[in-house]
This record gives structure tokens, sequence and C-alpha cells, in this order.
């Protein structure tokens, strides 16, 4: 019998249909090495689950082995549970915070309860996992490298951008008409920089001065206009303390206007092109990767398919030297016990717990609830019900190796290894501040399809709905579709991402990128002034 269904723990008591299941037929899934089988009672759409038992009203309903809500009526072996028929259970943060001792050390009976660190992994040596791979690798030491452009401060690119970075909304229009003018140049639009409170004037010259440290920007152009919150030479200062990068900057109104400006600042950006041209790539350890992790357009087929294949590609990565950030904490609620397991120390467990617990209360402040918002629409019609069905799915792409940081987003790590960053759920403004944070890669996965890129860095775009990628074949780079089918195991695909990921940053163009897309949102704290 062909499978039609996956079972992702077997505690649960639903399963996961990957094919549309016609009222009367069965539903065949794997649970361990058995074959099992339940009768759907109704129609079951593509990606939707379906009950293994009767559920009565106020039952729990079980996937991934955990919690994703309880139903809100009786729900009949064989029929469709989905969004109408289960809610969200509030979390208990307070229980889940491991007790510290006054001198900051964790009691023997918390120790029993509570655990931490995470996976260390196989310790499988570097032969072990890019056999097979078409890896560039040091001839010496056999560790995994690439091609990538050194900076000064210490961290290489995998590109060589000139960035026009506008101060404010009003230079956005003047930074896109100057780089569509050099090759080798960027811009971003961005949309805010006045009428703001502190807090949001903070975020957005964190994110500002973030996005020109990336170690993928070779130097800057800033246009302001004059009158915004923080001018263009302010910026240009306050960047030049960081870094040896060439940065000019030129003000709309200090210049004459938007012509005369432009006029400077194509000049300025030529000559900086054509000094980084002839900066030569050279040979860089996989130490300097920075993978950013992100999922968006979110179905079923990604918490069961393509995200374990990202957090397995990212495990292997951290394991051979390189660094990841999971983002999106408010898709860590209902799975934030998990990422907190994964913390190196008690004190990195209870900032995870912490990160959700004020998301939450930053909202009923408001009198807004998460739960309103996520999953989206478009993810409820893709068969995920809960917040806590889809926080569960996603956490799976950051992978299982100990959690070495806990960040504020457009936060730049001080170490290395696996982290994790306080981000907005939406993936525009998620992948904004893991870019400002200074991840020179970003890997994407989506269930229903995205086109959304980056201007800095690349976006690869993952999918292991076989529709997705057939029907969006414009924007998707990876199809990760075998691991639905049972043809290819999520590890297996996994390891084959890590060859992926090598050939872009060896200088392979990934499809957002070769479009030229260059989405950014920056979160914040209040509403304009």
């Amino acid at each position: 019998m062909k499978i039609n269904a996956l079972m992702m723990d077997e505690q649960d008591n639903v399963v996961t249909c990957v094919t549309e299941v016609p009222a009367g037929e069965e539903v065949i899934f794997r649970k361990g090495t058995e074959l099992q089988t339940v009768k759907a009672e109704e129609n079951i759409p593509y990606c939707h689950k379906i009950a293994l038992t009767d559920l009565p009203a106020g039952s729990d309903v079980v996937k991934y082995g955990e919690l994703i809500g309880r139903t809100t009526e009786d729900v009949k072996k064989g029929h469709w549970v989905s969004d109408r028929n289960i809610l969200s259970v509030p979390r208990d943060y307070e229980s889940e915070m491991i007790p510290l001792e006054a001198d900051g050390s964790v009691s023997e009976a918390a120790k029993e309860q509570y655990t931490w660190g995470g996976n260390p992994g196989e310790g499988l040596s570097a032969d072990e996992i890019l056999k097979g791979l078409n890896v560039v690798r040091d001839p010496e030491t056999g560790r995994m490298q690439f091609w990538g452009y050194k900076r000064k401060e210490g961290r290489a690119g995998i590109r060589n951008h000139v960035l026009i970075l506008p101060t404010c909304a009003c230079g956005s229009e003047s930074s896109r008409i100057v780089a569509s003018q050099v090759r080798g140049a960027v811009n971003i639009v961005f949309n805010t920089g006045c009428s703001d409170v502190a807090a949001n004037t903070a975020m957005s010259q964190k994110v500002l001065t973030g996005f020109t440290l990336n170690p993928n920007v070779y130097g800057v152009v800033i246009i302001g206009l004059g009158c915004e919150t923080v001018g263009h030479r302010q910026l240009r200062e306050k960047i030049q303390a960081q870094t040896s990068k060439p940065v000019v900057s030129f003000g709309i109104q200090e210049e004459g206007g938007t012509l005369k400006t432009i006029e400077k600042a194509v000049r300025a950006a030529r000559e900086m092109a054509a000094a980084a041209g002839l900066q030569q790539k050279e040979l860089c350890d996989i130490s300097e990767l920075l993978l950013g992790i992100e999922c968006g357009g979110s179905d079923a087929t990604s918490g069961i398919a393509s995200n374990p294949a990202v957090g397995e590609c990212s495990d292997l990565l951290v394991d051979l030297g390189a660094s990841s950030i999971l983002s999106e904490s408010i898709e860590w609620i209902g799975g934030e016990h998990i990422v907190a397991r994964r913390a190196v120390t008690p004190e990195l467990h209870n900032q995870v717990i912490e990160v959700c617990k004020a998301y939450e209360e930053h909202l009923k402040a408001a009198g807004q609830d998460c739960r309103a918002g996520q999953p989206t629409p478009g993810n409820k019609a893709g068969g995920l019900s809960t917040l806590d069905e889809k926080s569960l799915g996603c956490i799976r792409k950051g992978g299982t190796r100990p959690v070495t940081e806990v960040l504020e987003q457009a936060v730049r790590p001080q170490g290395r290894g696996a982290m994790v960053m306080d981000t907005a759920g939406y993936d525009i403004s998620s992948v904004t501040s893991m870019v400002a944070g200074g991840c020179n890669l970003v890997i994407f996965t989506t269930g229903r399809g995205t086109p959304t890129g980056n201007a800095i860095v690349p976006v690869l775009k993952v999918t292991a709905n076989e529709r997705t990628f057939r029907m969006m074949d414009d924007n998707m780079d990876v199809d990760l579709s075998p691991i639905v089918r049972g043809e290819k195991s999520y590890k297996e695909m996994g390891r084959e991402l890590v060859g992926v990921i090598s050939d872009v940053m060896n200088g392979r163009l990934t499809k957002a990128e070769a479009y030229g897309f260059s989405d950014i949102a920056v979160d914040h704290v209040c509403r304009y002034v």
C-alpha cells in the first residue's frame, strides 16, 4: 500500500494527509514500522489533518507528540480536523521557567524536572558530512570553504555590493534611481526615519547601521533629505566609527534637489563600484557563514518536510563550524519549551521563555491577541489550525544543536553556533532583522510560495509542496517534495541542501536575487507621532 498521510509522532491522534482524500477512501500512514489505515468519513483537503480516534469537545489534539490545541466540538474518527473545530490553548510560561537559586545555581529538584543543552550531534567528521557533495574544501584540513570577500573587520561576505542607503522614506526614490544607474549597486526602500518616537528611531538606526556593517556590503552611499530625525551626516559618522568601509553621504535639500543629488550620488557610487570590482575573492572558512533561517507562506508541508530538512542542514553546517539564527519568536509560542531545552545554560533557557511571555504581554497591553493574526488565513488554508501547530512545525527549521545566544532583533552575535533572535513573525521584518544582525545568506522555507527577497543577502527559497514548486517555479529554488512522497528522508535532503548553500556562497544567484527583489520592513514599538 502507498501511504497518503504522515504521522509525526507515535503519540499523535491526528495525521496529515499528503494528498486530497475523498470521503470513503482509506487514509494510509506509517506508525513506527507498521502501516495503519483510517477511513475518511468526509473529504480531507491536501495537507490537512484527519482524526484517528473520536475527539469529544475539549479533547487534546496531539501532533509532533505535543498539544496543538483543543477541540471546540465533537470530532469523530475519520473526520477533518481544522481551524473550524480546534483552538489554541494559552501557555503557562511561569511553569516553564527554570527556578534559579539566589546564587544563580539550579537546585537538584529542578535538575530532575527541567532539561537544557540541546543535541550536541553525532560527532560526524567533515568527510562523513560532505561525502559526495561538490563543495570547496581546504586540501590540508578538509574543512569546508567558500570563495568570498574578506573585510578588514574580520567577517567575510559572499557578495560585494555597493549599498545605496536612504536615511528616511523621502530618500528612497532617489536611492532607487542611483542604484539603477550603477552596476553592482543595490538599494533598499525605507518606509520610516521621521515622525517617530525614540524607540522606533533607535530600531531604525540599528537596522540601517546593521545593513552597512553586513559583510556582503563593500561600501555605502547614503542619501538623506535634510529634516529627518537622524540626518545623513550623523548616520555616516555612526557607521564610520564602526567600520573602515568607504561611506559617503548626500542631503537632497542641501544639494539643491533630486537631480543634483542623484548626479553626485551616481558619480560616488560608480567610483565605489569600480574599486569593489578590483577586490579579488579569497578562500574563506565555513565559520564565516552566518545563516539566517526563515519561513513564510507556510502550510502543513513546511512542518512535516521542508522545515525538518532545513533544520538538518543547519545542524550539519553548525557541526562544520558555521553559525545559524532561528527567528520569528511569536512562532515559538506553543513550542517555546522545546526551543528553550536547546539553550546551553538555564539563564538562556529562561530568556527564551521570557521572550515569548513578553511578546504576548506586549500585545495584550494594546488590547490585542497574537492568536488573532497567527496562523494567517493562508496558513489555515494550508492546513495549519493553531499557532501551536504552526510553531511546532516552524521551530524544526532551527535544528537541534545547543543554542549559544538569545539575540535582540538586528543585534550582531558575539559568538558562534546555533542562535535564536527575537523578531516579529512577519517574514520580511524577520529577514530584515537577521540581515541587520549580520547574516550573509538566508534560507527561506515556504509551503504556499512567496517571491520575497533581500537586496543585501541571497534568499534561497525551498518548498516541500510539489504543487507550489510546479506553479511557482519562477520563485522556488529547491524542490523538497521527495520527502513528502517518501522517496527521500528529510536528513538526506538536509544534507543535499548543504551543497546547494555552498553553490550560493560561491556565486550562484537565487531566483529572488536574480530578479533584484528588495523587501524590507522595520519592526516598530508603537505608532508614528
